[in-house]
C-alpha cells in the first residue's frame, strides 16, 4: 500500500512538473513576438524619421542585429529598457576603438598630422567614456516616469547624447583631414551606436532633439 502510494505521488509531482516546464516554455513563446516587435518597430521607427538625421545612423537590419546582440534585449519591456541596453553597447564599443586608437598611435614613428588627428581622437574618446555614465544616470532617473517626461529633464539627458556625438564627429573629421591611411570603418561607427541611443531616448521620452549638432 505504501508503495503505490508514494509511486502515485512520484507520478503526480512528475506530471505537475512537466506541465509547469511547459506553462514556462509557452509563456516565453508569447513573450518573444512582443520583444521581436518592439526591437523592429523601435528599428524602423528611427531609420523612417523623416526629421533624420545628417548624422549616420544603422539601416534596419544592422540596428535589429546590435540590440539582438546583447542577451537582456529578449526581456525588454519598452523603448526605456532598450536605451540602457543601447548605451552600454555603446559604451562597450566606444573602448573598442580608444584601445585601437592608443594602439595606432604607439604605432607611429614620426610626428606628423596623423599623430596629431589620433592624439584629439584619443582625447575625444577619453571624453566620451567619461561622459556616457552621466548620460546613463541623467536617462534612469527619469526612465521610472515613462511618457511623457518633462521638455527640460528629457532635453538635459539628450543634451547629454549630443555632446557624445560631437567628440564622435570631430573624431572623424580630424581622422578624414588629416589621416592619409585607410579610412576604416570601425573608427566612424561609433557614431551609429550614438544614433541609436539618441534615436531611443526620443522615443522612450516622446521628446524630440531638434538642437542636436552632430
Amino acid at each position: 500500500m505504501a508503495a503505490w502510494q508514494t509511486t502515485s505521488i512520484t507520478i503526480t509531482t512528475l506530471v505537475l512538473s512537466v506541465a509547469l516546464v511547459a506553462f514556462q516554455v509557452a509563456g516565453a513563446r508569447d513573450n518573444m513576438p512582443m520583444v521581436s516587435n518592439l526591437v523592429e518597430k523601435a528599428c524602423k521607427n528611427m531609420s523612417s524619421d523623416i526629421l533624420s538625421r545628417r548624422a549616420p545612423r544603422f539601416d534596419d537590419k544592422p540596428c535589429i542585429s546590435v540590440l539582438r546582440s546583447d542577451k537582456r534585449t529578449a526581456s525588454a519591456k519598452d523603448h526605456g529598457d532598450l536605451v540602457v541596453i543601447a548605451m552600454d553597447l555603446l559604451e562597450k564599443r566606444s573602448k573598442e576603438i580608444a584601445v585601437k586608437i592608443e594602439s595606432a598611435l604607439r604605432d607611429l614613428t614620426v610626428h606628423n598630422r596623423t599623430e596629431y588627428a589620433f592624439q584629439f581622437c584619443a582625447a575625444d574618446y577619453a571624453a566620451m567614456l567619461h561622459t556616457l555614465p552621466a548620460c546613463r544616470n541623467m536617462f534612469l532617473g527619469i526612465k521610472p516616469l515613462g511618457k511623457k517626461v518633462a521638455r527640460d529633464d528629457a532635453m538635459r539627458a539628450l543634451g547629454c547624447v549630443d555632446k557624445l556625438g560631437i567628440a564622435a564627429r570631430d573624431c572623424g573629421l580630424e581622422l578624414d583631414n588629416d589621416w592619409s591611411g585607410t579610412k576604416t570603418d570601425e573608427y566612424y561607427s561609433v557614431i551609429r551606436y550614438i544614433s541609436l541611443v539618441w534615436g531611443l531616448m526620443e522615443m522612450a521620452t516622446d521628446r524630440l532633439d531638434y538642437w542636436y549638432d552632430w
